[in-house]
Parts: C-alpha cells; sequence; structure tokens
C-alpha cells in the first residue's frame, strides 16, 4: 500500500510540473502572438494613412488642374472684403450742405404726404433742404433718375414699417418721378391717397413696369389679443417668433427695405 502511495505521489509531482511547463509555454505564445497583433494593426493604420494622404493630394491635384468643374462662384477673400469696406464705408461720414439739393419738389410730387411736407405746413427757411451726406472715404454718385430707372425696370421694390418707412417710400417714388416725362403714367394700383390709415399702397411705374410697395407693419411680426386671464393692463400682446401676416406679400420683391425699432417703447408698446 505504501509503495503504491509513493508511485501515486511521484507521478502527481511529475504531472503537475508538466502542467506548470505547459501554462508557462501558453503565457509566452499569447504574449508574443499579442505582440506580433499589436504591430500589425498599427503597420495597417499606418498603410491606410498613407493611402488617404495620397487620395487627398490627387483630387485636390484634379481640381487644381482642371477648374472648369468647380462652382462658378464669385467670392471675395477677407483681404478683398477688407480692402472694399476700407475704401468705402457709407455708414461713416457727416452732412454736408450742397446749394443743388433738394433733388425734387414736395409740393409738386402727388404722392408726398401733405403732414411731412414742411413748406406747406408753413416752414419758412430752406436751409434744411440743401445737405447731403458724404462718406469719409469715398464718393456717392450723384442720384442719376434715368439710369436708376433703367436699372429698376421690371423690377418690385417693397418697403415696410412704420411712418418712417412711408416716408421714405414716398421720396422714393418722388425722386423716380421726375425722370418721367408723362406723370400720367405712375399712378396708385388701387387708385388710394396716400394715408396712414391703410396697410397697403403701391404705386405704378407703368413707363418702366415697376412697382414700389409699402406695407404698414409697424413691428413686423404679428400683433395679437390679450391672454385670457391677463391682468387688465395687459392690452394686447407681440408673436415675436411670427412674422406679420402680410409677410407672404413681401416673398416675390427684388427689393426689400423694412424699419422697426420707434414703436418698441414704453408709450407705444404698453398703450397701444
Amino acid at each position: 500500500m505504501l509503495g503504491n502511495f509513493e508511485v501515486e505521489q511521484c507521478s502527481f509531482s511529475k504531472l503537475r510540473q508538466f502542467h506548470e511547463r505547459v501554462l508557462s509555454f501558453s503565457d509566452r505564445f499569447v504574449k508574443i502572438h499579442c505582440k506580433h497583433c499589436v504591430s500589425e494593426s498599427i503597420g495597417a493604420l499606418i498603410v491606410i494613412g498613407l493611402f488617404l494622404s495620397f487620395l487627398l493630394a490627387m483630387v485636390c491635384t484634379y481640381f487644381h488642374v482642371f477648374p472648369i468643374y468647380q462652382p462658378a462662384v464669385r467670392t471675395y477673400t477677407v483681404h478683398e472684403s477688407d480692402d472694399l469696406v476700407a475704401k468705402c464705408n457709407v455708414f461713416y461720414g457727416k452732412w454736408i450742405p450742397d446749394e443743388s439739393y433738394p433733388l425734387y419738389n414736395a409740393s409738386q410730387c402727388p404722392f408726398a404726404e401733405r403732414g411731412f411736407d414742411c413748406v406747406v405746413n408753413g416752414r419758412r427757411d430752406r436751409g434744411y433742404q440743401k445737405w447731403r451726406w458724404q462718406p469719409k472715404n469715398c464718393e456717392i454718385p450723384r442720384f442719376n433718375v434715368q439710369e436708376i430707372l433703367g436699372k429698376l425696370h421690371g423690377k418690385r421694390i417693397v418697403f415696410v414699417g412704420d411712418s418712417l418707412s412711408r416716408t421714405q417710400w414716398e421720396s422714393m417714388i418722388c425722386l423716380l418721378m421726375q425722370g418721367v416725362q408723362d406723370k400720367r403714367n405712375v399712378y396708385e394700383i388701387n387708385g388710394n391717397k396716400i394715408t396712414k390709415r391703410i396697410r397697403f399702397l403701391g404705386v405704378y411705374f407703368s413707363s418702366y413696369n415697376l412697382r414700389i410697395d409699402f406695407y404698414r407693419s409697424v413691428f413686423l411680426v404679428q400683433p395679437g389679443s390679450a391672454p385670457r386671464h391677463a391682468p387688465k393692463r395687459v392690452k394686447s400682446t407681440v408673436k415675436l417668433d411670427k412674422l406679420d401676416d402680410m409677410s407672404k406679400e413681401w416673398i416675390d420683391s427684388d427689393f426689400l427695405i423694412f424699419n422697426s425699432g420707434h414703436w418698441w417703447t414704453p408709450t407705444k408698446l404698453f398703450d397701444m
């Protein structure tokens, strides 16, 4: 019995040594294999990167050699834009006297609202009419009515805003009428008189197929009624996320000039 036990113990000891050798070999094999895998992965990434760089270089070379296939869009570089702004900033300047002004007589223009005609309303001095805007670094070409009428042929100009926009609209019409021989060819499309009580006014220059419209929209966005449970002092609301209902009438304009601001004051905004 004892001899058998010693034999079995010896066999078990040899078996354990063999098992440890196998595990040691397996561990070394796995480490070597993993290092090999990592090396292969890094090599593959390097190859892919080189291929993509080569492909990008070929594409850039193609578009450089064949520029005809690039989009034909005229753009200005940052340097060119800076030069243009530096040469002429029409918003930076001052008013200077000019004896050749005014360019039209408001009293003789049928579209100049009487309430804004200072001469008709009794103002005696005329010096306020003889001022011209002069930018600091450039000259604005003098208003050439025939040239402008020619460029605006078949166009539609839209003014949107409050009374400030309406007076600009009136002034634009009066300026352009100086180049029309037969004044009867210029008329309000609905036969309306110029008044602030109408939200839409449109003047047509039939000789030039030119429309100049005005839409009264003091906030440019939708006004609304007061909420149901709002305090009594709240008389109305302004929906800042929705354009005026009339905005659908502006979308086909060639030129859109709009303003807002004079009504965004406590006396105007809260006492409507």
